[in-house]
């Protein structure tokens, strides 16, 4: 009865012409990241697309309590966060007793591009693992999976978040799907830390609530058309002048860092301040078209992270060549991947690496 009161309010307000409430709006969005300046960005991205609850933070501390409070439909993360890291909190999600929501739908947007670091997530329990730069589209079809198509949840001894299993494959953590306790009866939404416990693994069929919630018959891509999305991403793009100058920012940073680490001042984590810093450019100059600036940065983090030692003068040597060539690249206001020019560039960098790192 209820259901045909409604429809007929709905025929109703169209009759009208009255224009019906976005269901997007209902949907809350928590984004956990260091880099507030691109957060701002995302979610005005994320607004532009129809999704209006969206908040931010830049702790994971701060993330877990506002989990606590309200109920939210999906968390985006970066890895690094302050207070404790995106991991960390996202194992807190899936196997804390006292986790508000173990089943919350969870998207990593990292700058973090490295194969060991996609299966480290995916084996915490995430739903959707996104590389920075990010673009709209990119987005979109995270939330399309998510929203449209739901997988079973499992909650193993080694495993708990959203199903992974392929064709033939058991779920992560279980060795024959014959050894599942199937509960299609449970809603994830009600699954609670102490579901999680115990050596049975369980598995729960498709959560479909976040779909309903857009409203019978109806789909996300009729919501946020092409149209919408191209809207979307111009609120990335439209940020030139202000996007620039939060890169200068960085490379100022950086250059602070590099004369520390020249002078021998290597007290605290400089090596992982210059590679956190270098990761931030990668993020910031990808997502705003710095293709070439965005490369060059993510090489100078790969570097930090996997070889640098400051007390080496060569090494030291390959930063500031680094940043030299950041310094030209921006300098020039070279978008994309800056042509012939660009590509001369990167490939005289990488003869300077190949050099200096022997």
């Amino acid at each position: 009865m209820l259901f045909m009161e409604t429809n007929r309010s709905v025929e109703s307000n169209l009759e009208k012409g009255a224009e019906l409430p976005n269901p997007l709006h209902s949907y809350g969005i928590l984004v956990a990241d260091a880099d507030q300046q691109l957060a701002t960005v995302f979610k005005s991205m994320l607004r532009e697309m129809g999704f209006s609850n969206v908040h931010l933070t830049r702790s994971g501390a701060d993330a877990q309590r506002l989990l606590q409070e309200q109920p939210f439909d999906f968390l985006i993360t970066e890895w690094n966060i302050q207070h404790i890291d995106g991991i960390a909190l996202i194992d807190q999600i899936r196997r804390d007793p006292v986790s508000s929501n173990p089943t919350l739908p969870i998207i990593m947007l990292t700058g973090r591009a490295e194969q060991a670091d996609v299966a480290a997530a995916r084996d915490t329990g995430i739903n959707e693992y996104v590389v920075k730069p990010f673009s709209a589209k990119t987005i979109y079809d995270r939330l399309e999976r998510i929203i449209e198509k739901p997988r079973p949840f499992v909650a193993a001894p080694s495993f708990v978040g959203p199903c992974r299993r392929r064709k033939g494959e058991p779920p992560p953590g279980v060795s024959n799907r014959r050894t599942l306790n199937i509960q299609p009866k449970r809603p994830p939404k009600e699954i609670t830390g102490d579901h999680l416990i115990g050596s049975t693994p369980k598995i729960w069929t498709p959560d479909f609530s976040l779909r309903h919630k857009l409203g019978v018959g109806q789909t996300l891509n009729a919501l946020i058309t092409p149209a919408v999305l191209g809207q979307a991403q111009a609120s990335i793009d439209g940020i030139t002048a202000d996007s620039l100058q939060w890169i200068k920012d960085n490379m100022a940073e950086l250059k602070v860092l590099y004369q520390k680490m020249e002078e021998g001042k290597i007290a605290g984590d400089v090596v992982g301040n210059i590679k956190d810093v270098a990761l931030t450019i990668h993020s910031r100059a990808g997502t705003f078209g710095y293709g070439r600036a965005s490369e060059v940065a993510y090489k100078l983090y790969l570097f930090c992270r996997t070889q640098l030692r400051p007390d080496n003068p060569a090494h030291r040597t390959i930063v500031l060549k680094h940043i030299e060539v950041l310094q030209v690249i921006l300098g020039r206001n070279m978008h994309g991947m800056g042509g012939k020019e660009g590509a001369q560039i990167a490939m005289e960098l990488h003869n300077l690496v190949l050099k200096y790192a022997s």
